[in-house]
């Protein structure tokens, strides 16, 4: 039994007692808190490396040789479970979660069990360590024994895993930025006391050359551990993150954490929020980003639509929110514009529309009793030189020039609703109300498309009028329908004299006639179609006459 009147002892004692008490408390707080990346692995290492602690410091203080023996036996398993450990939250705190499979586990995690069944049972085979014997150091009473083969190997096997680890946070240190660096540096510096502690165990540095330094050391990587995971903030979200947030982006991209507070920035970021906002609350810093009231959101002159990506473990846990700021100033201000536009082309179409009634209203009482006039005055006899014909023909002039200036006032205006309408039975019904005098016409093919009905039957009896006026009382109008899939083809033809090429451009813009008429009839057309989205064309039909070619039209289900 070792002398626990020794300062020496009482020393060691105390430190084993202590560490084994912080490591068991923290070990059980971490296990509460173990949902952050590698808050399992810390809280398990504590545990461990607290019952190591104390177990040690039993083998100090027992009597008797079987008693200190009890306890390394207890103590076997919890060491070679804290490089398995610590290889586990090394990959978990460095973002490699997709190796950290349950075959990788179970392939780490062997070796070590292989090994503590070996040392349980070292004394038949002496694979693991070789006879154990109470041995006295100073004032210490101590276990001592020898490495076997195979504890041998377990020892290099444990200084790989812990060496593994801290290449992966090194290389985690040289791929993170500068305010992640601190939790990176805690880790490393906390592995060193194991490392350290097991070299002075084994190359006997010091007074006592049985005396272990390695369960205190354990449970000071643990706090370290701990302190990395739970007060500094691990890397959960910066590192998986860190491929999204490139530093070079032009958009401002922000990482929030799971507890809600900002943990990076990039520098286009950096440039819209305060410099401290690295650490704050997300929505005290900016709360239209965190609860997406507002989209796009309005940041000084410059706007932003949001994008939001949650981060997520693997096992589904959510550890944070990307958010990529996309500006689109310049689309918001191109929207803008179009709706003072449309704006601006609403207020002139209701100006127009009211210009017209105006016109219809004040124009049209005139110009009846003018007509009535004029057609009594006929009937009388009292015309010998024509002018009372010359002034009934004006004032049929100007009372078609009314009509189409009411038609013109509404042929643009968007169509909101449309109709199935059979084209076939659309262009019959028209021509039935015209008066067609001695002309024919010819309907080739059908179809049932969707379109405004009252606009569509306007736009044939343009046409139509448009037909015989041009070709002659006995024209020969000729509809043709076709359809390709989705869409139909509606072709008016006349045998008439027929549009010059040079003027087939221009024969839809308003004012323009070539035969003495208004100059609105075939513009109504054009203003129809390009409603509904069509496209019309203007050509040569077989007999040399005009044909008009409107395209676009969709078909109608059947």
């Amino acid at each position: 039994m070792s002398d626990l009147s020794a300062l020496p002892v009482q020393a060691y004692l105390i430190a084993c007692l202590l560490a084994g008490a912080i490591g068991l408390w923290l070990g059980r707080v971490a296990w509460h808190e173990r949902d952050e990346p590698g808050g399992l692995e810390v809280a398990l290492y504590l545990l461990c490396g607290g019952g190591v602690a104390l177990l040690y410091a039993f083998r100090i203080a027992l009597p008797g040789e079987v008693g200190m023996t009890v306890a390394l036996n207890l103590a076997t398993p919890l060491v070679g479970a804290l490089p398995v450990l610590w290889i586990c939250f090394a990959l978990a705190f460095t973002g490699h979660e997709r190796w950290r499979t349950e075959r990788r586990i179970v392939g780490i995690a062997t070796p070590a069990f292989v090994w503590v069944l070996l040392a349980w049972s070292s004394e038949t085979h002496g694979l693991a360590r070789g006879p154990v014997t109470a041995v006295v150091d100073g004032p210490f009473t101590l276990l001592g024994y020898g490495l076997g083969p195979v504890g041998g190997a377990y020892v290099l096997l444990a200084y790989g895993l812990c060496v593994a680890g801290a290449l992966l946070v090194v290389d985690l240190y040289e791929r993170t930025g500068n305010r992640y660096r601190l939790q990176t540096f805690v880790v490393l510096l906390g592995t060193l006391f194991p490392f350290l502690a097991g070299v002075a165990t084994f190359v006997d540095v010091g007074s006592y050359a049985h005396l272990s330094w390695l369960p205190t050391a354990f449970v000071i990587h643990g706090v370290f551990l701990y302190g990395t995971v739970f007060w500094l903030g691990t890397l959960d979200a910066a590192v998986v993150a860190r491929d999204t947030a490139v530093e070079v982006m032009q958009d401002p991209v922000i990482v929030s954490g799971s507890d809600g507070r900002i943990r990076d920035l990039n520098p286009a970021a950096e440039a819209l929020l305060p410099p401290d906002a690295v650490g704050s609350s997300l929505s005290a810093v900016f709360p239209r980003l965190e609860d997406g009231s507002e989209h796009p959101i309005a940041i000084g002159d410059r706007q932003f639509d949001i994008q939001e990506n949650p981060i997520t473990d693997p096992r589904g846990t959510d550890r944070g929110h990307v958010f990529l700021l996309r500006d689109v100033t310049a689309r918001e201000q191109r929207q803008a514009a179009l709706e003072r536009r449309e704006s601006e082309l609403e207020r002139q179409n209701e100006r127009l529309e009211e210009f017209a009634g105006v016109v219809s209203h004040d124009l049209r009482n005139p110009l009846a009793a003018a007509s009535a006039a004029v057609e009594l005055a006929r009937q009388r006899g009292d015309d010998p030189d024509g002018s009372l014909e010359r002034a009934a023909n004006a004032h049929e002039r100007m009372d078609d020039m009314i009509e189409g200036l009411l038609a013109l006032a509404t042929a643009g205006e968007t169509v909101d609703g449309l109709d199935r309408v059979s084209l076939d039975g659309a262009v019959r019904r028209v021509w039935s109300r015209l008066e067609t005098a001695d002309a024919t016409l010819t309907v080739e093919g059908d179809a049932t498309a969707l379109a405004d009905r009252d606009r569509l039957e306007q736009l044939l009896s343009n046409l139509f009028r448009n037909a015989i006026e041009h070709a002659g009382a006995d024209a020969a109008v000729t509809v043709t329908v076709s359809s390709d899939g989705d869409g139909v083809t509606l072709a008016v033809g006349d045998d008439g004299p027929g549009i010059p090429p040079a003027e087939r451009e221009n024969v839809t813009e308003r004012g323009v006639s070539l035969g003495g008429g208004t100059g609105l009839g075939l513009a109504i057309v054009g203003d129809i179609a390009e409603a509904h989205g069509w496209t019309l064309a203007v050509g040569e039909s077989d007999d040399g006459g005009a044909r008009f070619v409107i395209e676009g039209l969709e078909a109608a289900d059947p």
